[in-house]
């Protein structure tokens, strides 16, 4: 039987950031993805990578871990295949930094469902700490507290209907750090968790990734 195709689309050139290291992430995302049985190919060219979704087969998931550090978003042809692409219903991941992207383009906050907010969204040190799953949402249905080894975003703009998953507590207040939401024909993740290589091997972000992807590629219900 064929493996399920993964596709990660990593960090590089304009679509990467000076903080943070995507070879080693993207490698970790796909030896994860690998492990739980998908194949897992890594493209560093978002570009390039997007665009061909218009020309090939649609892989069963998507990965986005990549940054911004400028005013490029992608081009015309990688947007166009890429909602294409979700329209058809393309199980998306995004991936920590990935949440950091184009906060100017109206339609990347839309399908995101939402993001990084300049002068206002911020993170503590990378550390240790506790995410907290929130209750209702079935994605972490019997978890609690998750043992993680990250940045921890605080203040993200959430879309409203966005359904939050995943929390962490700073300042008195929780504050958003995954979310689900639906695009198109395409279930997504969005999850702000991911800094380095070392934060996957975290025992709370395994365990969520087991959990997102089960949601990610569960069949579809009528």
């Amino acid at each position: 039987m064929t493996r399920p195709q993964a596709l990660v689309v990593s960090g590089g050139g304009r679509h990467g950031d000076p903080w943070h290291p995507f070879p080693d992430t993207s490698a970790a995302l796909a030896a994860a993805l690998q492990e739980r049985g998908l194949d897992a190919a890594v493209e560093d060219d978002a570009d390039a990578a997007l665009a061909a979704l218009d020309t090939a087969a649609l892989p069963d998931l998507l990965v986005l871990n990549l940054g911004w550090y400028g005013t490029e978003r992608f081009t015309a042809a990688a947007a166009d295949a890429w909602v294409a692409a979700l329209r058809a219903g393309l199980p998306t991941l995004v991936a920590h930094s990935s949440l950091t992207a184009f906060p100017d383009w109206p339609l990347w906050r839309d399908v995101v469902g939402g993001g990084w907010v300049y002068d206002t969204t911020y993170h503590p040190d990378y550390a240790e700490g506790v995410a907290l799953a929130r209750a209702g949402h079935p994605l972490v249905a019997g978890l609690d507290r998750l043992a993680i080894r990250d940045e921890r975003y605080t203040r993200l703009h959430v879309d409203p209907a966005s359904a939050v998953f995943l929390e962490h507590e700073e300042e008195g207040e929780r504050h958003a750090l995954a979310w689900t939401r639906t695009w198109g024909a395409s279930r997504l993740v969005a999850d702000a968790l991911g800094h380095d290589a070392a934060s996957y091997g975290a025992s709370g972000r395994r365990t969520l990734l087991d959990r997102e992807l089960a949601w990610l590629l569960a069949p579809a219900t009528s």
